[in-house]
């Protein structure tokens, strides 16, 4: 017998058990296999893309800076965590939709305070937190991590480095997230990782 919560309780026929029995110990296959991934693929390679295209933007003269396009927010927290782990912890900044992050307040409440009564601040918070978070990727951050959402119109034209985590089903989408680095502006050639 089954109880789910408001629900009468379920009675299960002598042919259905072995099933769902079955069907259990498949599912515990399953997790255990899953236990036992140690190697991210994807994720290693993307240090391989930041190194190299790092390598590449100090050849051309460029700074240390990269822009990482995903799709997701879950994809960008997951970026956020395994970059933190690995040393770029105080080097990283999301951009999104929101950046209801608590970086990103700190970053905005710190924009506010150094440009009060000056014409940079125009009284419309989502506007002014972008130029905030802009601003601290120019001065203090190696590496934004975006949305593309959060991506739209910003100008990134001191960064030389752009890397799509994911790739988009609209190829005009990586022609303008590529647009948010090469503009005018840009002194250097923009590399490019898919």
């Amino acid at each position: 017998e089954y109880e789910e919560e408001g629900k009468e309780k379920k009675k299960y026929t002598l042919e259905e058990i072995p099933h769902i029995q079955a069907e259990k110990k498949d599912l515990v296959k399953f997790r255990d296999l899953a236990k036992v991934i140690f190697k991210n693929s994807k994720g290693e390679s993307l240090f391989i893309a930041l190194e190299k295209g790092f390598e590449m933007t100090a050849t051309l003269g460029a700074q240390k800076k990269a822009v990482i396009f995903t799709e997701s927010r879950v994809t960008q927290d997951y970026l956020w965590n395994l970059l933190t782990d690995s040393g770029y912890k105080d080097k990283i900044l999301l951009f999104n939709g929101s950046n209801s992050d608590q970086k990103s307040k700190e970053i905005y409440a710190e924009w506010l305070e150094k440009h009060k009564e000056t014409d940079k601040v125009t009284g419309s918070k989502t506007a002014d937190l972008r130029a905030a978070l802009v601003d601290y990727f120019k001065s203090a951050a190696e590496i934004m991590i975006a949305t593309e959402a959060g991506a739209e119109g910003i100008n990134l034209q001191f960064c030389s480095l752009v890397i799509n985590y994911d790739l988009p089903w609209n190829p005009q989408r990586i022609e303008q997230r590529i647009g948010r680095c090469h503009r005018y502006g840009q002194k250097h050639d923009v590399v490019v990782v898919n």
